[in-house]
């Protein structure tokens, strides 16, 4: 019996050609198509190589797909490329989060409420640049982004009618140690400075409290001028943007059941200004 790849039949036409210069993820699809064919070889060929669908490498080269780490691994030792698709793959995960900053600022920038609530970082609203530099992902940090953000987000909080913004964010988040004391310091007296504002909502959920729904991971819920709602959830490699009313409905509960668990504003405050004094205290920082 023949196996899944050899059925493949070999005349399935290819996808139509696109432009490299478009994107890193086209480019990657370009290199693949273009490594391939200087090797003589079709897209069958190649699927039998990496012990893949001829469907699925269509889809690399039509960029319907982008080829994992693995996979980019796996194409570097197949055309002994040394690392190239896989430091291509590290570029195109950096392009696609800046991409889903820019779609996520887009609606940010409308929206007349943001409720959000985060489990590891402050959220970016409210983030200084010493700390955007300081959880930068791997990589070289990009000034440009950061100076752009710092300001779009100090406009957005400080505007004639800013958006009324409740910011949950979980003890941890607030109290785990940095490299770099003086930075984390700098970054909690913004948060007490930037929770005089009269529409800034600032609220701790305590480690005592134990687990909550907080830990599946981060959200937002946006609500636009014209009382619509928008929702966005992180991952490891950027974010999702939910727009059906049901899932939006449904992250605003879970929102508002994770803000049931905070501490007021007031007693987050204190617990601010007592971990900036512990910090104070301690000799290492």
């Amino acid at each position: 019996m023949s196996s899944p790849l050899e059925s493949i039949p070999p005349d399935i036409p290819e996808e139509s050609d696109s432009d490299p210069r478009e994107s890193l993820r086209a480019e990657l699809a370009y290199m693949i198509k273009v490594m391939r064919k200087l090797k003589g070889e079709s897209q069958a060929d190649l699927a039998r190589a990496l012990f893949v669908s001829r469907e699925l490498v269509t889809a690399w080269e039509g960029q319907r797909s982008v080829p994992d780490l693995e996979y980019c691994a796996k194409l570097d030792e197949h055309f002994g490329t040394d690392e190239l698709f896989q430091v291509r793959w590290a570029q195109c995960q950096r392009e696609h989060i800046k991409a889903w900053f820019e779609k996520y600022a887009k609606h940010e920038r409308k929206a007349t409420e943001i409720r959000t609530f985060q489990p590891l970082y402050v959220p970016g609203l409210l983030q200084t640049a010493g700390y955007m530099r300081l959880t930068w992902s791997k990589g070289s940090v990009d000034e440009d982004l950061i100076t752009r953000r710092t300001e779009e987000r100090g406009g957005i909080l400080r505007r004639e009618d800013p958006p009324h913004l409740f910011a949950v964010i979980d003890e941890g988040a607030l109290v785990r140690p940095f490299k770099n004391p003086r930075v984390m310091r700098e970054q909690l007296q913004h948060l007490l400075t930037m929770g005089e504002l009269p529409r800034v909502h600032i609220q701790a959920v305590p480690i005592t409290g134990g687990w909550h729904d907080g830990f599946n991971g981060a959200l937002v819920a946006l609500t636009m001028p014209d009382l619509s709602r928008v929702g966005y959830v992180e991952a490891q490699f950027g974010g999702r943007l939910i727009q059906d009313p049901a899932e939006v409905a449904d992250l605003s509960i879970r929102f508002d059941e994770i803000r049931a668990e905070a501490l007021s504003k007031s007693a987050t405050r204190d617990l601010i200004r007592e971990t900036m004094e512990k910090m104070q205290d301690d000799p290492m920082a």
